[in-house]
């Protein structure tokens, strides 16, 4: 992690326990919220998903 802060670059941690945490409440809350049981997909090899996020539209309007 060092040399990745020496050449100016951040790591981060995106699997770690807090990260997880969050995501398993968030997956709560929508359920509670929305009644939608949200699932990842186990592939994560979906070039229409990459295509997504390369656009920046990572966010789903969900009708209340």
């Amino acid at each position: 992690m060092t040399t990745l802060e020496e050449l100016g670059l951040l790591k981060m941690d995106f699997l770690g326990l807090r990260t997880l945490t969050v995501i398993k409440d968030t997956k709560e809350m929508v359920k509670k919220d929305y009644g939608i049981d949200v699932e990842f997909d186990q592939d994560m090899n979906d070039p229409k998903v990459y295509k997504l996020w390369q656009e920046g539209k990572t966010c789903r309007s969900i009708p209340i």
